[in-house]
């Protein structure tokens, strides 16, 4: 009996032991972009790091050029730009770190990809083809340029995202794949986004992401990145 109990004590203590090694608290990810618009083409090269206790997100940017960004859940953004040892400062909410695809991963909120936390509600569900289809519009009282949002499912993660205005007009789509489990989370590794301009024209972005790290694998060099004293500064409004 003694034994048993000590079999069991060491298998919950086992399991305790992997979920707190798997749990989150700091990841990182490198990428590539590669944008489209007006039949011109550029490919952005970098790596973005997130840090959960302080809704911290930093993306170094190495390709075409070099510059570092520090955004927290206030929107407050600084931009260092290495070639011109400036720093742009900006605040507004919208660009919140919160409102980061992997921030509603990290935090679980990707079911509805924060939408339920940014004045809209869901107005209808179905199932289509074998995936869950939600259909989100404003809250009362909440007036957007955005009248209807669509998220598509599968196995219980978002593989499509859509926009629409007025009259069913769409104005931007999102495609979620390549999903892959990082500690305790499920990221897509590859997301496309396609937005619509007043001319029938679109814009493409297509990234890709690499080389997930966690927790201790993580490094801290650009969490803990210092802008230099002589840098000049501008205010962006």
């Amino acid at each position: 009996m003694y034994r048993l109990l000590l079999i069991l004590f060491t298998l919950l203590l086992t399991a305790f032991s992997l979920k707190k090694d798997t749990a989150v608290t700091v990841f990182s990810l490198e990428f590539t972009s590669k944008m489209i618009e007006n039949k011109k083409y550029i490919t952005v090269e970098g790596e973005v790091y997130f840090k959960r206790d302080n809704n911290l997100m930093v993306t170094h940017i190495k390709k075409p050029f070099e510059t570092v960004t520090i955004l927290n859940a206030n929107g407050d953004m600084k931009v260092y730009n290495y070639e011109s040892n400036t720093i742009t400062l900006t605040s507004n909410i919208l660009n919140s770190s919160e409102q980061s695809y992997f921030w509603y991963y990290l935090t679980g909120n990707y079911h509805d990809m924060g939408l339920s936390k940014t004045g809209y509600t869901m107005i209808d569900t179905k199932i289509e083809d074998g995936a869950i289809v939600t259909y989100w519009g404003p809250k009362p009282g909440n007036i957007s340029y955005i009248k209807k949002i669509i998220i598509a499912t599968e196995n219980n993660l978002p593989i499509y995202e859509e926009f629409q205005a007025d009259k069913g007009k769409i104005k931007g789509k999102i495609f979620f794949a390549n999903y892959t489990k990082v500690g305790d989370i499920p990221l897509p590794l590859k997301i496309t986004e396609i937005f619509y301009g007043p001319k029938k024209d679109s814009s493409i972005n297509i990234k890709q992401y690499f080389n997930p790290k966690i927790n201790k694998e993580v490094s801290l060099e650009y969490l803990n990145f210092k802008i230099p004293s002589n840098a000049k500064t501008f205010h962006k409004k």
